[in-house]
């Protein structure tokens, strides 16, 4: 059987190739968002249909975010932190540097309150109404990464000095992911297309946490604060993976063995393949090639890296290159898709 490829490009590829503005419209707006997803689909197969990609004649699709590129803020948003849009950029969440006081006493909002997601509402409202359904590829960014954007690098030394504030941060950062998920969860069938496309081909039903952050703790700071959550997390989303995009997700890898029935894990570039594939026998993996080295990386080099994250991975497993921005030509795109096909 052929193993599962997907590419996922930066914004600034999108504004430099098609034209796209990520600007806040983008994201509040249904009607032009998918006015803007039919040309990038298009745009894609222009440039890319010979080697599998994009659609000659996409009609609209009723969705909420985006699959088509990696843009996580709604929920450090709702949370309150300010969130800058820009036309070349995924939005620019601004770290809120919660102090003490602040982030010991914090509490998710009320979400039927909120006005951020009363937006959100709206527009799965609006896109059911009209097309009868909605798919959701928002981003679920991930609990440690919605509290860092509260509290900022001190949220490390809180693991040590100030426990009670990294435990209640950590709490209500993951109980606004469950009361979310859930209310997303009603509305439409698939959930994380927006954290990693590749989930469209290889595990559509899956809850995908974000662990993008948790590359910069031990594993057992990650044992100590997170596990609780995204097991709390596993227990009420099935199937249920987890993102880690970090070099060395290897380092944590048995901590993530402890969350009950984990079904997906993502590998982020660089890391041991071999020795997460050892903690996690049985998850499928999704290896994630990297968006530098796919620049330069001749054919053979190409094909030598990812043969050897083949062998490691064993079985069960699919590749994706995410983050290619506009300096990478579309002949070395063509052939990682290749070489990926070759395995």
């Amino acid at each position: 059987m052929a193993v599962a490829v997907d590419i996922t490009f930066h914004p600034s590829w999108w504004y430099a190739n098609a034209g796209v503005r990520f600007n806040e419209d983008f994201f509040c707006s249904p009607q032009y968002r998918m006015e803007a997803d039919i040309k990038m689909r298009k745009s894609l197969y222009e440039r890319f249909g010979d080697a599998g990609l994009g659609e000659k004649d996409p009609g609209p699709r009723p969705i909420m975010g985006s699959d088509l590129i990696a843009s996580g803020y709604l929920f450090s948003q709702i949370m309150g932190c300010e969130v800058r849009f820009s036309e070349g950029n995924p939005p620019e969440v601004l770290c809120a540097n919660l102090p003490d006081d602040r982030a010991l006493s914090l509490k998710m909002p009320e979400l039927a309150e909120n006005r951020y997601w009363k937006n959100t509402l709206d527009q799965f409202e609006y896109l059911e109404s009209r097309y009868g359904y909605v798919e959701s590829h928002i981003n679920l960014q991930g609990v440690q990464n919605i509290a860092m954007d509260l509290r900022g690098s001190e949220l490390f030394i809180d693991y040590y000095e100030k426990p009670k504030i990294a435990e209640n941060l950590i709490r209500e950062c993951a109980g606004l992911m469950l009361e979310a998920g859930r209310e997303i969860r009603k509305r439409s069938k698939v959930m994380s297309h927006g954290v990693t496309a590749i989930t469209r081909k290889v595990m559509p039903d899956v809850y995908l946490t974000s662990n993008c952050s948790v590359e910069m703790i031990s594993q057992g700071n990650y044992e100590d604060f997170l596990l609780q959550a995204d097991r709390r997390l596993a227990e009420e989303f099935k199937p249920f993976g987890i993102h880690h995009c970090g070099k060395t997700m290897e380092h944590v890898a048995e901590g993530y063995k402890k969350v009950k029935d984990l079904a997906f894990a993502e590998v982020g570039a660089g890391s041991d393949v071999l020795k997460v594939r050892q903690a996690l026998p049985g998850v499928f993996l999704n290896l994630r090639y990297s968006p530098v080295r796919i620049k330069t990386a001749t054919e053979e080099e190409m094909t030598q890296d990812l043969q050897k994250m083949a062998k490691a991975a064993g079985t069960r497993f699919s590749v994706s290159c995410v983050g290619i921005d506009a300096d990478t030509e579309d002949q070395q795109i063509k052939q990682f898709i290749t070489c990926v096909g070759n395995l």
